[in-house]
């Protein structure tokens, strides 16, 4: 009697289907998928606090005024010139009969109608250390009032030249009286000095109603 032998079911499957078939791998990434995406640029830096409060100050000054084309008043005397002056035209005041000083007072520099006194100090005047040449004194006054005052330019500044000699480091003291009547001096450099001239060229934004000279103390003294 013929004997079959009975394979297991499982056998038979595997021979059916045969070996079984190995996963595919993943996909790799990409190069452009794997690179990281570049960074956006870096904002502009904001204008710093001294740039932008600089520009609003140069955008708030009003433009320079036009020239209004009339002669500049001249005046000369020995020892002391008085007048009026406004704001246009210009003036230019020589005081002196060999030294010359002189005294500018540029267009649109003053406000109104003021009443300028240019002279030589009466009595020689006060003066501080290192004395070069006379003292000289400048009075300034706005009708009505009869007080002398300093007087700010309302424009470009007023420019004052002084007989120097040969000193090269010529300085201007201006005196200032306080409460008491007590003179304070202040030493200011010279804009330049012509040695053609043998003049310091002084230029001052503010006219000192007060005494005035060349002097041989340092600036800022």
């Amino acid at each position: 009697m013929n004997m079959v032998r009975t394979l297991p079911a499982f056998a038979i499957v595997l021979a059916a289907c045969g070996e079984p078939t190995p996963a595919a791998p993943p996909p790799q990434p990409t190069d452009s998928a794997s690179a990281a995406p570049a960074p956006p640029p870096p904002p502009a830096p904001a204008p710093s606090a001294t740039a932008s409060a600089s520009a609003s100050a140069d955008a708030a000054k009003p433009p320079p005024k036009q020239s209004s084309g009339r002669p500049m008043v001249m005046k000369s005397d020995p020892t002391e010139i008085t007048d009026t002056f406004g704001s246009t035209p210009g003036a230019k005041l020589e005081l002196g009969d060999k030294d010359i000083a002189t005294l500018r007072i540029p267009e649109f520099a003053l406000r109104t109608a003021t009443n300028i006194t240019f002279r030589l100090a009466p009595h020689g005047g006060k003066a501080t250390g290192g004395q070069v040449g006379k003292v000289y004194e400048i009075l300034a006054v706005i009708p009505p009032s009869p007080t002398p005052l300093a007087l700010e330019s309302e424009g470009p500044p007023f420019v004052l030249e002084l007989p120097a000699g040969s000193k090269k480091d010529a300085n201007l003291a201006v005196a200032t009286e306080d409460d008491k009547g007590k003179l304070k001096w202040t030493i200011v450099a010279p804009k330049r000095i012509d040695d053609a001239r043998n003049v310091a060229v002084f230029e001052l934004t503010t006219l000192p109603g007060s005494f005035l000279h060349v002097t041989t103390k340092a600036a800022g003294k």
